[in-house]
């Protein structure tokens, strides 16, 4: 009798221990969805992902300023994004395939995001319809009205306020907090992302040019940037919920078709030019890698990184810029670019270690 009870003494009261436990565990540990999940391979594919992000849209930036120095900007636009479709297509249907780590319920009846959240239908496809509006339409406007109507330095220097926009926006709009270590790793990046542009560009070579005659394509390229920064905002919470492919096909799918739309009655004028190899080759870079590949490793990025560590990225394109000017132009590359460009990388590491 009285081991009997002795026994279910100890058993309450290691019952009671356990529950204790869980308790403690529970209050020390936040919700999965209040801290992103940090596999130390996971950072490091995504990080090797936006770098090569970074070299496709910093070849990129010269191909459609050539390309559309020659042929309508809307049609080549429309022709890239055509081809970005198809590939984004392909890769969407091997995530699809292999299911990498995505929930995929019934849309129309809600879903779930990682930490099991459920989000009503509507308002997902709320979100994704505003993501599309930004960054499939919107974005693509404001990009090709800019690039054809201001210089190339012009257009990386505004594109080189993507990652502050994306976190002040984030801030003010989205409730994200940044550490300081954060905000300190953007102003570094963006100043020698400035540095290097102002500091040995030259206007009568594509460089900066801030004069009135540039003035609506620098506006546009300035919608660019704060459409693009809202876009990587709302993905964030889209991409809890699919895939990095299966979101970057879906808004394809859903804008493409609007682009092909406003051309519709150029494109035959236009496709002997289209069909030059010089030009196809240009269609199918901007499209299949910059548009397709590049825009599927950005979403991976935001969703592992973040979007304001994930922005950051892009004022590495300006480095690409001129390295590929200087090896395939024969442009000079001054001290100030030098040192604009390690003002650029000890950013980014200031950023990776704030994390």
């Amino acid at each position: 009798m009285f081991t009997s009870q002795a026994m279910s003494d100890s058993s309450a009261e290691e019952t009671e221990e356990t529950e204790d436990l869980g308790a403690a565990a529970s209050d020390e540990a936040p919700p999965i969805s209040d801290r992103p999940l940090r596999p130390a391979s996971g950072y490091l594919w995504a990080e090797m992902g936006l770098v090569a992000t970074a070299l496709m849209w910093g070849l990129n930036i010269p191909i459609v300023k050539e390309a559309t120095n020659r042929m309508d900007p809307f049609v080549f636009n429309a022709a890239r994004l055509s081809m970005s479709t198809i590939a984004l297509g392909i890769l969407a249907a091997l995530e699809w395939r292999q299911r990498v780590r995505v929930k995929r319920n019934n849309v129309i009846e809600g879903t779930r995001t990682q930490s099991g959240q459920r989000v009503p239908g509507t308002v997902l496809w709320v979100r994704f319809g505003v993501f599309s509006l930004l960054t499939g339409f919107l974005y693509m406007i404001f990009f090709m009205l800019g690039v054809s109507r201001t210089t190339a330095g012009n257009v990386a220097l505004l594109l080189s306020s993507m990652p502050m926009w994306t976190a002040v926006l984030g801030v003010w709009f989205f409730g994200e907090r940044l550490r300081s270590a954060t905000w300190i790793g953007l102003t570094i990046t963006f100043v020698g992302t400035v540095t290097v542009i102002t500091l040995g560009a030259s206007a009568g070579n594509g460089g900066l040019n801030l004069s009135s005659e540039f003035l609506i394509g620098n506006l546009m390229m300035l919608c660019a940037a704060l459409t693009w920064a809202s876009g990587t905002l709302i993905s964030k919470k889209l991409l809890e919920t699919m895939g990095a492919m299966q979101l970057a096909f879906l808004c394809a799918l859903v804008t493409t078709p609007l682009h092909l739309m406003i051309v519709a009655p150029k494109i035959g004028a236009w496709m002997p030019v289209m069909l030059e190899p010089a030009m196809a080759a240009k269609i199918i870079f901007s499209g299949v890698f910059s548009t397709g590949v590049a825009y599927s490793f950005w979403h991976i990025g935001v969703r592992k990184l973040g979007g304001a560590h994930a922005a950051v990225f892009q004022n590495v394109v300006t480095l690409v810029a001129v390295l590929t000017s200087w090896l395939f132009l024969g442009e000079r590359i001054t001290f100030a670019q030098i040192l604009g460009g390690l003002t650029i990388i000890v950013g980014l590491l200031i950023m990776r270690r704030s994390r």
